[in-house]
């Protein structure tokens, strides 16, 4: 008899225990699944983060500037009977050597009447080269001649004998502004480039040429 009453409080303090341990169990269960401030609580090694404030003033974001557009780099022209290379260049206030580059002439090309020439649109011009052989002062000016931004980023100067030098991102902000470009060495600003050549390089009687970045011939200058 004793011994049954043992085995049943024995049952009966199994059964106490297990049941404190699955009701501890369910609690701290239950504890970590209750709302905290901001949601659940997250995984291990996840950061909780708020949710974001719908009345919040959103950061302003930098916004790049755009580039100056392109100016077109071309009109047309038909030939009427009578007009020559010279006639045409004069109406449209080009060189002659603009208006064969722009059309893959030569000098001695025949104009046939009907035919249509692309005339360069007149952007800028070569004002002048000075100090021609000097090459602490030698430079080559440049002048916008048209309203609002000239973008000669991409750009080239070129020598008669196949020296290019390639512009920067350069601009003219107005019509009429001039851009010195010197032969030397030097830090550029927004006025003034520096080839960074160590020996002059104009000659007198040379073509000096400015091509846009398509390649297409803008200005000539034939230096005294």
């Amino acid at each position: 008899m004793k011994q049954f009453t043992r085995l049943t409080l024995f049952l009966l303090l199994n059964f106490f225990v297990s049941a404190c341990a699955t009701v501890s169990v369910l609690y701290l269960w239950d504890q970590l699944r209750s709302p905290v401030a901001g949601g659940i609580i997250p995984p291990i090694g996840q950061i909780l983060r708020p949710p974001p404030d719908p009345t919040a003033t959103p950061t302003p974001q930098d916004t790049p500037t755009p580039a100056p557009t392109p100016t077109p780099s071309f009109t047309f022209h038909t030939v009427q009977s009578g007009e020559t290379f010279d006639s045409i260049a004069t109406e449209y206030s080009i060189s002659i050597p603009e208006l064969l580059a722009a059309n893959g002439f030569s000098e001695n090309q025949i104009l046939g009447i009907g035919e249509t020439l692309r005339i360069p649109k007149r952007v800028a011009e070569i004002e002048s080269v000075a100090a021609v052989g000097d090459l602490e002062s030698e430079r080559v000016i440049i002048r916008s001649v048209v309203n609002g931004e000239l973008s000669l980023a991409g750009w080239l100067l070129e020598t008669q004998t196949g020296l290019a030098y390639t512009f920067p991102q350069v601009v003219i902000y107005t019509k009429g502004g001039a851009l010195n470009v010197f032969t030397r060495a030097g830090a550029n600003t927004v006025s003034e480039l520096f080839w960074g050549l160590d020996q002059p390089v104009w000659k007198s009687g040379e073509m000096v040429t400015l091509r846009d970045s398509l390649g297409e011939v803008r200005a000539t200058y034939l230096i005294p």
